[in-house]
């Protein structure tokens, strides 16, 4: 019962969309703030954990919702994927060309409230190495593993935001597991 719900809740939020992009296209432009806010956190969440930087993420996010606008005539399907690749696109092209070396969870540097200094050091450690690792993988490995891992995303809605199938995206993910395993072993093992 559940899954026909959250269908009926994409197939709501989709005729919605479609209905703001009707209105947009008809000189209704003021109408696009509604796609706007609907869309931003979780396209700047991705961002963010794509950069590390919430500075770039958000610049990616205000030229992808530009882009978005100037080239609404042109959504086929679903518009939150259609965003969400021109935001992953803007993602990828910025780590092509800026070599990031350090990737920030802004979230997990809070430090746990029952562990002991020492914990805490070994945790921020961890964390700096598992961030570097991250880094050093190539960019669609690590889109895939921080949608599936950080974001929390099926692999069907993944593949279906991404316009790939869902054994391609496991695939990404079990080879960035095992490149993060690899790189982290070097110090850990």
């Amino acid at each position: 019962m559940k899954t026909t719900e959250s269908t009926a809740s994409v197939v709501d939020q989709d005729a919605s969309d479609q209905l703001v992009i009707q209105q947009v296209l008809a000189g209704k432009r003021d109408a696009f703030r509604l796609l706007i806010t609907r869309y931003s956190d979780p396209l700047y969440r991705h961002a963010l954990c794509m950069t590390g930087s919430p500075d770039v993420a958000e610049d990616i996010l205000q030229l992808s919702f530009i882009k978005a606008y100037q080239h609404l005539s042109e959504v086929r399907g679903r518009f939150d994927a259609w965003v969400f690749r021109i935001v992953a696109n803007g993602c990828k092209d910025w780590l092509k060309n800026i070599r990031r070396s350090h990737l920030s969870y802004e979230e997990d540097d809070q430090p746990s409230q029952h562990a002991t200094p020492d914990e805490e050091l070994d945790r921020s450690e961890l964390r700096s190495d598992l961030d570097r690792a991250l880094t050093a993988l190539p960019a669609s490995l690590r889109e895939a593993f921080i949608m599936k891992h950080v974001e929390g995303r099926s692999y069907e809605e993944m593949a279906d935001l991404l316009g790939t199938t869902v054994g391609a995206l496991k695939m990404r993910v079990h080879r960035a597991r095992e490149a993060l395993q690899a790189l982290l072993e070097e110090k850990y093992a």
